[in-house]
């Protein structure tokens, strides 16, 4: 009921003109539009998770709404200064990827670059060398693939379990325990997915061999960055810890392995909070680490008010109507309430 009257609202605000007014008025000219994305399907991730996953035909269909829309898309950096110092032209969007998957390289670069879009991508870069799936990902995907098979594992669950979607969840909680309380290195995690695999009737070795759920490796990363694309920090292990030596460790991590695209460190000065995670004390901690921003999943649009150690971003999906993001991308949307919320990325 809720979703119905949003989108009832949406259409009569485009309808009447509020869309556009609201795209070219002053209001929205000091106003940046940060859009967050995940992957790009290479098979079907976007059936698995919409949230996170969205196709090739759709991330085409968004780019074509921004050109047609008149917005001018900037590299993170530059729209950041621009929106501290008053300077941002009219329409201004940021388009940023978060975790560095693989099907960025494949799928969204080469689309990217037709658009002539710039693009910062946040990379998790612990399984960036390994070429590995990433655990906790492939663990939920790999389930999911099982859906409705029962999975007999005794060492690991005991009794056998049906893996309904109801108990999926709950599924993956508790092998992902099982991995951590016996303290798993990732090549022995590694192995775990594939058993799980095989008692799912799941063909391990082709996933790997298409690179579903792996980081860019430090090659393909050196390429983006060629190409024009913008390498930046999410952690080393995808974690938020609550200890500040920790947390520190975790930028230091993250940039040592991103140097590996051929930058130094010191470009790598902007953030996002993994799993849009964040604390009291992010902001003072990205700070004396040298970072200069950091966007996290809330949703609205960032002005020169806005504290640039918590930037605000609309994550799209599949799931978002075309009308909506064209709501956000005129800046109408941030004109109506929405509710806070986190992403389980």
């Amino acid at each position: 009921m809720l979703q119905t009257l949003k989108l009832t609202v949406y259409r009569a605000a485009k309808k009447t003109g509020y869309f556009a007014a609201v795209a070219n008025s002053s209001w929205r000219r000091n106003r940046l539009a940060i859009l967050c994305y995940h992957g790009i399907a290479l098979d079907d991730e976007h059936r698995w998770d919409p949230h996170l996953y969205i196709t090739v035909d759709l991330l085409r269909r968004r780019l074509e709404t921004l050109r047609q829309s008149g917005c001018n898309i900037l590299p993170l950096g530059e729209a950041v200064e621009r929106l501290h110092g008053g300077a941002l032209p009219a329409r201004s969007v940021v388009l940023t990827f978060d975790d560095g998957f693989f099907d960025f390289y494949r799928k969204a670069a080469p689309i990217l670059r037709e658009y002539q879009a710039p693009a910062t991508v946040y990379v998790s870069s612990y399984y960036s060398s390994l070429e590995r799936p990433v655990f906790n990902p492939m663990l939920a995907y790999l389930l999911w693939k099982g859906a409705g098979r029962t999975l007999d594992w005794p060492e690991v669950l005991g009794n056998p379990v049906s893996l309904t979607s109801k108990n999926q969840s709950n599924t993956r909680q508790r092998i992902s325990r099982f991995a951590s309380e016996a303290g798993y290195s990732w090549r022995e995690k590694d192995a775990l997915l594939s058993e799980l695999a095989g008692r799912l009737a799941v063909d391990y070795g082709d996933l790997g061999s298409r690179r579903i759920l792996q980081i860019m490796n430090p090659d393909e990363l050196r390429v983006v960055a060629a190409q024009g694309f913008d390498p930046q920090l999410h952690t080393h292990r995808h974690r938020m810890p609550k200890r500040k030596d920790l947390f520190v460790k975790e930028i230091e991590d993250n940039r040592l392995a991103l140097d590996l695209a051929g930058k130094g460190n010191g470009v790598f000065r902007h953030f996002c909070y993994p799993s849009g995670v964040y604390y009291a004390e992010s902001g003072g901690w990205l700070r004396q680490c040298g970072v200069l921003s950091a966007t996290t999943c809330d949703p609205g649009l960032a002005s020169q008010s806005s504290d640039p150690y918590y930037l605000p971003r609309f994550c799209d999906a599949m799931n978002v109507r075309d009308i909506v993001f064209e709501g956000w991308v005129s800046g109408a949307a941030g004109l109506l309430p929405h509710r806070r919320h986190k992403y389980d990325d």
